[in-house]
């Protein structure tokens, strides 16, 4: 056989239902979004000049899909003009009253399913096989039943579940690494969790994640893969470039405000935090960390800083500062640290007095401050919660 390209991708969840509310048609704007970044999937199968597509599961979601999308879908997918080859996630399962079985899909689309999980396409010398949903949940499948590799054919298996994971209640088609090597395909496309994989003990096993991301635990890019392909003398040579496609990023930043002591200084390290942030294309959620005095409001704290951003959250969980006067009359040894820290603190407070614009005075005296309330930190939870900035 000669060399094939072809693209990869998963998880689309067309028409995906989200629970955040943000600036505006929130639910809207984000499955327009998803919409983009399944174009810049088919793009990108043009611009390669990609021998075909595969689609590992979850393309829409069945319970949310409309028929308007479904027809832009049949547009789109027959612009593309390659063979599309797709199998049902645990989100879009093959059931009776799935689009599967009851939409007139493109000619050159193919859904695998179990009555008919093979295909050949005899003009690039490749044999694929496909193992989706025919429920929303499912146990541990039967790989007995897949069809041998073809020889002299360049063999993927497409597989929407968990590789790899602990097995004890998966209701999602849980398989290991072994068990899929045995099969002995060339190249395994997987589906099903929405964050990118290419390392697992399998090493032709890729898994491209969601090409949008979808909520706060999908951070990070996301995109789909390029895979080329060549078998000589019957082994496989794959070379895999994974591609950007999302139009969004989302960003869960903690940022620590200990030591801070006015509602300005909070929202001067609030400002300083989000300017890395473009609000065009981040949806962000801050969560307030540490101890402090002051009273916050999230809410409020939040209509300051939204502006223009499509999502922007934040959240308030800091913990009340401690009581330095009360410890400091304690005989423990938390009374002798906050003593010891006070008497080092105020003698950097006298210093300034008499020098009020010295920037190493001024820095001293926070990092001491900050070392006193870690320092109580340790001594009453035996650990630090540090977060980084």
């Amino acid at each position: 056989m000669g060399i094939i390209k072809f693209v990869h991708c998963a998880d689309v969840h067309l028409d995906a239902p989200f629970r955040e509310h943000g600036r505006g048609a929130y639910g809207d704007t984000r499955r327009k979004d998803i919409r983009d970044a399944f174009l810049n999937i088919l793009k990108k199968v043009k611009e390669e000049n990609a021998d075909f597509l595969l689609i590992t599961g979850d393309l829409y979601e069945h319970g949310s899909v409309t028929k308007g999308t479904m027809e832009w879908l049949h547009m789109v997918l027959s612009e593309t003009a390659v063979p599309i080859v797709i199998i049902p996630g645990n989100h879009d399962p093959y059931l009776l009253n799935s689009w599967y079985r009851n939409w007139q899909w493109p000619s050159n689309v193919t859904i695998l399913t179990p009555e008919n999980p093979n295909l050949v396409l005899e003009n690039l010398n490749v044999h694929i096989y496909g193992m989706g949903f025919s429920n929303f949940k499912e146990g541990k499948p039967d790989l007995s039943e897949i069809a041998k590799p073809k020889e002299d054919l360049f063999n993927i298996f497409m597989f929407h579940g968990t590789l790899d994971m602990d097995f004890s209640g998966n209701d999602y088609k849980p398989v290991t690494s072994g068990e899929l090597e045995a099969l002995g395909y060339d190249y395994y496309a997987l589906g099903h969790f929405h964050n990118s994989r290419n390392d697992y003990p399998l090493k032709n096993a890729y898994n491209p994640g969601s090409p949008e991301p979808l909520g706060f635990d999908e951070t990070g890019e996301h995109g789909a893969f390029l895979v080329t392909a060549e078998k000589v003398q019957g082994r496989a040579s794959l070379k895999v470039e994974r591609f950007n496609t999302s139009i969004r990023s989302y960003h869960d930043e903690d940022l620590n405000i200990t030591g801070l002591k006015t509602l300005e200084e909070v929202k001067m390290k609030i400002l300083a935090l989000l300017e890395r942030f473009n609000p065009e294309r981040d949806i962000i959620r801050i969560n307030l960390k540490g101890r402090t005095e002051l009273s916050l409001d999230e809410e409020i704290l939040t209509s300051l800083f939204e502006g223009n951003f499509l999502y922007m959250k934040i959240r308030n969980n800091t913990s009340k500062a401690f009581d330095i006067e009360s410890l400091e009359k304690d005989l423990s040894l938390k009374g002798a640290f906050v003593r010891e820290m006070k008497a080092r603190i105020q003698n950097v407070t006298d210093q300034l007095e008499q020098n009020p614009d010295n920037p190493d005075l001024k820095r001293e005296e926070k990092i001491l401050t900050l070392a006193l309330n870690y320092g109580l930190e340790v001594l009453q939870t035996g650990k630090i919660e540090w977060v980084s900035e």
